[in-house]
């Protein structure tokens, strides 16, 4: 009887652990960051953290995979609406402020896994869950128009995931950004990309 609030409790805390592991990892970078640092941010002691998490690597994992789970979770939600290019476009405004929102932690991730062959292969992983699913996605719109190419639609969900990935990095070069502005341009260039 008690199990189940245990684990709503456990589940709390771990992503309490894996905030303010972002939040570390954001400011000192993932090295800088120790599980000292991580656990004195929220009141807690370090060992604790090992009852959740072996590694800074294991929390990078499931920051990454609670972000897979995000963009598998949106790409679900498209399936089988009628105008599926229509409600891939009304997510842009969401998607390109997630990405600004998240670029100094997934930056960090990402030079992490510059030097870092396991958490590579975790963002690679990831990634090729993620485009297999858009692809999926891509195909009910792309197969409409022009005969199915494989080739084609993955270089088109490559394209547009790079379009997002792009915005991360232009969200640090560029603080000022005018969402608005930029959103619009972006659904543009993405119905060019999904509309031949």
């Amino acid at each position: 009887m008690n199990s189940p609030a245990l684990s709503h409790k456990a589940e709390l805390r771990r992503q309490q652990i894996l905030d303010a592991a972002g939040q570390c990892f954001k400011k000192s970078g993932f090295h800088g960051a120790s599980m000292s640092e991580i656990a004195k941010s929220f009141g807690m002691s370090a060992g604790h953290i090992y009852n959740y998490f072996d590694s800074k690597e294991a929390i990078i994992e499931a920051i990454v995979q609670q972000d897979m789970e995000h963009s598998l979770e949106k790409i679900a939600n498209l399936h089988g609406k009628g105008d599926l290019l229509g409600a891939i476009l009304a997510t842009v405004d969401e998607g390109l402020q997630r990405r600004i929102q998240r670029s100094a932690l997934d930056t960090e991730v990402l030079a992490e896994a510059c030097r870092n062959p396991r958490v590579a292969k975790i963002i690679q992983e990831a990634d090729l869950t993620i485009r297999g699913k858009l692809q999926a996605l891509l195909t009910e719109i792309v197969s409409a128009k022009t005969p199915r190419c494989p080739k084609t639609i993955g270089a088109k969900a490559a394209v547009l995931m790079a379009l997002f990935d792009g915005m991360m990095i232009r969200g640090i070069r560029q603080p000022d950004l005018n969402q608005p502005e930029l959103a619009k341009t972006l659904r543009c260039a993405i119905r060019d990309l999904l509309d031949n």
